[in-house]
């Protein structure tokens, strides 16, 4: 053996012994970040404040969740400017699939109107669905409206003349009374508020004709004979107001907004960490309990693979853009 061969082996071997420690080494890791991840707390961040919507669905997830041995979820709310400052925070934490986030379709039209910065595409790797939360248009109990399309009939007898809210500037519910003008050729007017409550108290008192809000604020306000709901706007009638019918059924079908929620984590969050979080998420909302806790709260149940979830944010990020692009709104 001449001298160059045996120093070819010799380079062979030692990179044969490194190559040899490097899986080793690379086995043990994921072996200890696997035992860690089953032991450590998991943040699961709520953009808003307790007892909405994303609240009440992180907080009957978690307990079902927590229940098993797998995961363990603590529910953080981090409210303010419309859900963005949570957003922008978990956007920035480390990828170690201790953090998860619930947002929702607020969250995808704040990036068209508002300056925020995140983006729901290239910083979050999707877990599942979450559940949806129909819209519903609804009027003061003591109003003459008993239909959608006694509000258009008016509507066009007085243009400009006739007001909508449901919350601020911005929101889905100023979208939605958009999309009504635009399918029916009238000209309410939006009436913003900062809060859901103020907006309802206008409606109630009739200073507001039409209010836009999500099924869960609606329903314990028809239950109490506040106001009544004319239409839903979402694919089929709910379990909670089976009487309402949808939106196409009322007549505007372009009207068919629900507020969808979903669970994320960091961008680049390995995939068999993103599977274990998914399966959890499924087995709890696969259980009677949950199904019925979130359905009196108005919330649909539902939950997905991570690709369809993936899927089902490109279409919104899709069609929320171009809404507000044709309403011409602009950011100030």
């Amino acid at each position: 053996m001449n001298f160059s061969n045996w120093i070819s082996i010799k380079t062979l071997f030692t990179q044969l012994i490194l190559l040899c420690i490097f899986v080793f080494l690379l086995i043990l890791s994921a072996n200890g970040f696997g035992q860690n991840y089953l032991n450590k707390p998991i943040s699961f961040v709520v953009p808003y404040g307790p007892g909405t919507g994303n609240d009440v669905i992180a907080r009957v997830v978690s307990q079902k969740v927590n229940e098993g041995p797998t995961l363990q979820l603590l529910v953080d709310n981090r409210p303010g400017a419309s859900g963005s400052i949570a957003l922008e925070m978990t956007a920035k934490l480390p990828v170690n699939g201790y953090n998860m986030l619930i947002a929702s379709t607020s969250q995808i039209i704040a990036q068209f109107a508002s300056k925020v910065k995140y983006d729901l595409i290239k910083d979050f790797a999707p877990v599942s669905v979450a559940g949806s939360l129909p819209y519903v248009i609804a009027v003061s109990s003591a109003s003459s409206f008993k239909s959608v399309n006694d509000i258009e009939i008016l509507a066009k007898a007085k243009p400009g003349k006739m007001s909508y809210s449901g919350g601020m500037i911005g929101g889905v519910s100023h979208f939605m009374g958009v999309m009504l003008n635009s399918a029916k050729g009238t000209d309410l007017t939006l009436i913003p508020y900062k809060s859901t409550t103020d907006a309802l108290a206008d409606v109630i008192g009739g200073r507001v004709d039409v209010w836009f809000s999500t099924l869960a604020s609606v329903l314990p306000q028809v239950k109490a004979g506040k106001v009544r709901a004319l239409g839903v706007a979402g694919g089929r009638r709910v379990i909670a107001m089976p009487d309402v019918p949808t939106m196409q059924e009322a007549g505007v079908p372009t009207l068919d907004v629900s507020v969808n929620f979903f669970i994320l984590t960091s961008v680049a969050t390995p995939k068999n960490l993103v599977s274990t979080l998914n399966q959890e998420i499924i087995r709890a909302f696969q259980t009677k309990d949950v199904k019925e806790r979130l359905i009196a709260a108005g919330v649909e149940p539902g939950s997905s693979t991570p690709e369809e979830l993936g899927e089902l944010l490109k279409r919104e990020v899709i069609r929320w853009g171009k809404v507000i692009k044709e309403s011409g709104y602009k950011i100030e």
